[in-house]
Parts: C-alpha cells; structure tokens; sequence
C-alpha cells in the first residue's frame, strides 16, 4: 500500500470517493487538486503528475502535504492575491 494510501484512510475515503470529488469539485482550480490527488493514489510519481498537470513539481508537493495535513479541505481553493473574483467586483459599496 502506497503512502497516499494511508492517507486516505485517516481521512475515511477511498479511490472512489476522490475521483467523485475531481468530478464535483465546485472550481477548477479545485477539480485539478483533487485530479492531482487521484493520480497520486494511483500511484503516479510526483513527477510524472506535475508534467500530465503541466504545473511544477513543487506545486504538486505541496497539494500532496496540504491534503495529508488537512484531508479534503486541503483541497479547498482561497484567493490569495491578485485582482478578486468578477463576482466580488460588483458587490462593492458605493
């Protein structure tokens, strides 16, 4: 069994339950952790996950380490710079 493996079960999930997550993920910052996730139970390198995602490997590494120490909310995205979402655009006070 894989470390990821391990991790899964801390967290009370299986393959299946993350591929259904990859699939539901509410963004698609969100679907592409979760697909990173997938790739890794299955036993991809992190390597290998980082050239089919096209990010870095570092990136990777760091989904890796957010979903071990958070489980699924690790995987939750948070805007942290940059201009806001369109949606908080047209909310401002006038």
């Amino acid at each position: 069994m894989n470390e990821m493996m391990d991790t899964l079960l801390r967290w009370q999930l299986d393959e299946k339950e993350v591929r259904k997550r990859m699939y539901r993920a509410p963004t698609a910052r969100e679907r592409e952790r979760w697909h990173a996730v997938w790739l890794l139970v299955r036993g991809w390198p992190e390597a290998e996950v980082a050239e089919a995602l096209e990010r870095d490997v570092r990136t990777i590494m760091e989904w890796r380490a957010d979903f071990e120490r958070q489980g699924p909310a690790g995987m939750s995205f948070a805007q942290s710079g940059g201009s806001p979402p369109p949606s908080m655009l047209h909310n401002k006070p006038l």
